[in-house]
This record gives C-alpha cells, structure tokens and sequence, in this order.
C-alpha cells in the first residue's frame, strides 16, 4: 500500500453472530494491526452488526469533521454466509438514507455473499451485492485494497474508478 493511502484509510472490524460486536475499532491502516480471526458461529444478527457499523462510521465522521479534516466517503463491506436471524428492515432503511444524504452520501455500502447467503436479503441491504464462487478471499481483499488505494489518490469528493473485480467474484443482479 503507497504512504499516502496508509495515511488516508482507517480500518474497523464488526461481527455478527448471536449478537454483533466490535472486533477492532477504527485503526488507521498505517499502524500495526494484529490478525483478528473471525468465526461464523450461531445466529447471524446481522441487522444489529449493521446498525453498529453505520454507527461506528458516523462517529469517526463526526470526529474528521470536527477536527476540520477532509474525508472521502466511507465504506462499509459485509461479508456474510447465511441469512440474518433479526430484522434488517430498519439497517437497510439507515444504509439508504446514510447513501442517498447530501449529493453524495455520507457511505458507500457493499455485500459479499460466500456460499448459501441470502441473495434476496443481502440485495434489499444494496445494489453492491458480489459473490464469491469459491472461499478464496484473497482477489476481493486485494481488489478492496486496490480500491481504496485509487480513491486515497483522488480528490476529496471524486470517487476514483474501481478496480476490475477477481475472478472467483461476480457482481449480484
């Protein structure tokens, strides 16, 4: 990753079993950070891991903009293998009303669906629903990093252009 982009990208991790959790508050990515080790076990409370994302995301907004710093718009990346035990009614109302704020949004929502996710839940969260075909995650990680990287070089407010998506990714209709 270039300097400027370690500089530019902070990294929080949210899980959602039973119930969601922080796993690893915002860190910018240019600091260590110690491998976090999820596991899918039990319920998938993905309508509270949501809310609790949107919710990080708005705080560490809200401390950018009050210290006056200029920030490119947020991204929230689920990654889920199965379908959400809550109700993700109101977390798909907040991603719609957080994207379509101001002229741009105040975040950028993606799904990833590995294996027997709900296709049809995870597409009422987003139109940015991909999919692996296998569970090598190596590719969508790289095209993440890739991502941000071309959108930590751009201006503040310009999206950058996304990189082409690995092979054992496709994109969701």
């Amino acid at each position: 990753m270039d300097d400027k982009a370690k500089t530019q990208i902070d990294i929080a991790v949210v899980e959602f079993n039973n119930d969601a959790r922080v796993v690893h508050g915002f860190t910018p990515v240019e600091q260590t950070m110690e491998p976090i080790t999820l596991r899918a076990a039990g319920m998938h409370a993905m309508g509270a891991g949501i809310d609790m994302a949107i919710d990080l995301v708005k705080e560490r907004s809200k401390l950018y903009n009050t210290m006056g710093t200029p920030m490119h718009r947020p991204w929230i990346f689920l990654i889920t293998d199965g379908a959400s035990t809550d109700n993700i009614d109101l977390a798909a109302a907040r991603i719609n009303e957080e994207e379509t704020k101001d002229a741009d949004g105040n975040l950028k929502f993606f799904a990833l669906g590995v294996g027997d996710y709900d296709k049809a839940a995870t597409l009422k969260l987003t139109n940015r629903v991909m999919e692996l075909v296998d569970t090598d995650f190596e590719g969508i990680f790289n095209w993440i990093s890739e991502s941000l990287i071309a959108i930590s070089a751009s201006p503040v407010n310009d999206e950058g252009k996304l990189g082409t998506l690995p092979e054992n990714a496709r994109v969701v209709q």
